[in-house]
Order: structure tokens, then C-alpha cells, then sequence
């Protein structure tokens, strides 16, 4: 019994001799990509006056989110290149200009707007288009179209 008494405390003496007097925890979380874009249109944008002119009169809200650590870019693309296109008649068109944000959108090519820094955005920004009306007399009866394609990405 004795000596079943000396292991015992043996034992306890040599667990605490070898006992850790710190410790570390390593805690992680992650956050996923987040890149989007929401084109919301305003109630103009499909009952254009073609023959009144308009200047920089709202067309959209462009709702961009994205928390890239490299940033991101917008890229415009039009259909008829910057023009409104009577919807058989190609010939019968209206040219106009789009800003974004404030800044002209070159409509003629696919135009790049970017973004170089990291952050976490939720933004809304404004379309606006301009035109110089023409008289109905002036037009080829029927509708008049384009296209505008908005692409987000990250850098």
C-alpha cells in the first residue's frame, strides 16, 4: 500500500513538473467576395420625350456593392453605340450622352470606370442622359431604342 501511495504521488509531482505555464488560441473568420450590380430604372427611362431636349435628366440608380481587396471596374456597353434606334427603321435615330455619376460615359466603345482601392462599398450612383429633341414631324413614326449594358468586376 505504501508503495502504491509513493507512484501516486510520484505521478503528481511529475505531471505538474511538466505542466504548460501559457497557451495560445488562434481564432479565424472569413469574409466571402461580395461584387454586384443593381441598374434600377426611373419611370422616364422608358417614356423618353424624343422631341423635347433633355439635360442630364435621371434615367437610373446604379447600385454597386463590392468589398475587393483589389477594388473593381464598371464597364459601359451600348447596343446602338449612343443612340437611340428606331426599333425597324435603323436609319431614324437619336443620338444622346449617358453620364455616370456625374461623368461622361464614352457610348461609342466599351468605356471602363475604376475603381484601384480596397474597400467595403455599397454605393448608389445616378445615369443621367441628354439629348437634343426632334420634332415629331421630323422622326419615323414608332419606337426608339438602346441597349446599355453594365458590367461590375473586381480589378
Amino acid at each position: 500500500m505504501k508503495v502504491l501511495k509513493a507512484l501516486f504521488v510520484t505521478s503528481l509531482l511529475s505531471t505538474s513538473a511538466f505542466a504548460a505555464t501559457t497557451g495560445t488560441l488562434t481564432l479565424t473568420g472569413t469574409v466571402p467576395a461580395i461584387i454586384s450590380i443593381e441598374v434600377t430604372p426611373e419611370a422616364l427611362a422608358s417614356t423618353l420625350p424624343l422631341d423635347t431636349t433633355q439635360t442630364d435628366s435621371k434615367v437610373a440608380t446604379v447600385t454597386e456593392k463590392s468589398n475587393s481587396v483589389s477594388g473593381y471596374t464598371v464597364s459601359f456597353q451600348s447596343a446602338n453605340l449612343g443612340n437611340l434606334v428606331h426599333e425597324s427603321v435603323g436609319s431614324s435615330s437619336i443620338a444622346y450622352d449617358l453620364k455616370y455619376d456625374g461623368a461622361l460615359v464614352d457610348l461609342s466603345t466599351t468605356d471602363v470606370f475604376t475603381f484601384p482601392s480596397a474597400a467595403s462599398v455599397n454605393v448608389d450612383k445616378d445615369l443621367e442622359i441628354s439629348y437634343t429633341g426632334v420634332a415629331h414631324e421630323n422622326l419615323v413614326q414608332g419606337s426608339y431604342e438602346d441597349v446599355v449594358t453594365l458590367e461590375i468586376a473586381v480589378n
